[in-house]
């Protein structure tokens, strides 16, 4: 008698095999052609045709009946190798570009193409022959401390609608969408003359920013110098109308001291003493003989 255990292992490898065999896995981010002896029929495969668009199990008969192709969904990224090019303006630049598709008709890149590698290939060749947009470009609009002047956007731009145009007309199945530069790299000639025209640029500016600063700084002296003269003129006339009046007023005291000499002496003494005696200060003289010092010496008679 054969031992169970046997059985249900020689069993489950039967039915393992036959899944394998009589049916596939499609994921959601897969689709599928099923050809029938090699070939790829229209439509969908629940109409009979050879496409799988939904995720799922599906059943199928034994190669080489039929065969499974699957395909992802997913964008795929190229990477193109460095090209050296030359801009409208005669410098010679290397770019690496880069190009993001997907698979636009399943059916019609599995008949084109049949691998991702083959379609991988395929699409260099033609991103290599649009190589034309860049010579259409000045050097400044693809290297310049001005991001304004850039102009790497309208490039890539172009560049996407020329390979689609391309893709379109060979009908290959793809669809773009984006092309883009990776890199630039300038070669050593053109980066010399770059750093050059850079110094160049950068000593324009500071001259231009010292000539601002002087025309500023001598518009500020000016401004000064005129603010300066204004209040001197101002100062002398008030302190010429000053004077003026210190003159009317002493000649109104001048005509009053004219009537009585004595009593102006007497007033200018007392004024003069009382400046005097104004620290606690001693003097020893005799007061008699000298002013203003003699009023405290009381006169014969008085």
């Amino acid at each position: 008698m054969k031992n169970p255990l046997t059985v249900l292992i020689a069993f489950i490898i039967i039915l393992v095999l036959a899944l394998y065999m009589f049916m596939f896995q499609v994921r959601y981010d897969q689709v599928a052609v099923v050809t029938r002896f090699g070939k790829a029929e229209q439509g969908d495969r629940q109409e009979g045709g050879s496409l799988v668009t939904k995720p799922g199990g599906y059943g199928r008969l034994p190669w080489p009946i039929h065969s499974v192709h699957k395909m992802p969904k997913t964008v795929q990224i190229l990477e193109d190798q460095l090209e050296q090019l030359q801009t409208y303006d005669g410098y010679s630049v290397i770019i690496s570009r880069y190009v993001a598709w997907r698979i636009d008709d399943p059916l019609m890149f599995f008949v084109k193409h049949r691998t991702i590698e083959s379609a991988q290939q395929k699409l260099k060749t033609l991103l290599r022959e649009g190589q034309g947009v860049i010579s259409s470009y000045r050097f400044d609009e693809l290297v310049n401390a001005d991001a304004s002047k850039l102009k790497l956007e309208e490039i890539e731009t172009r560049a996407a609608e020329q390979l689609t145009q391309r893709l379109k007309r060979q009908e290959y199945g793809i669809a773009i969408e984006q092309v883009g530069m990776r890199r630039v790299i300038l070669p050593q000639p053109v980066t010399e003359k770059v750093f050059e025209r850079m110094k160049s640029y950068r000593e324009r500016l500071a001259q231009q920013t010292r000539s601002e600063g002087d025309a500023q700084a001598e518009s500020i002296t000016s401004q000064a110098r005129s603010a300066r003269d204004r209040i001197l003129a101002f100062a002398n006339r008030r302190a010429e109308a000053i004077k003026t009046e210190g003159k009317a007023e002493a000649r109104s005291y001048y005509e009053v001291f004219k009537k009585n000499e004595d009593l102006a002496i007497l007033m200018a003494e007392l004024d003069a003493l009382e400046e005097i005696l104004a620290n606690n200060t001693t003097f020893v003289f005799q007061s008699e003989t000298v002013p203003p010092f003699h009023l405290f010496h009381d006169e014969p008679g008085q």
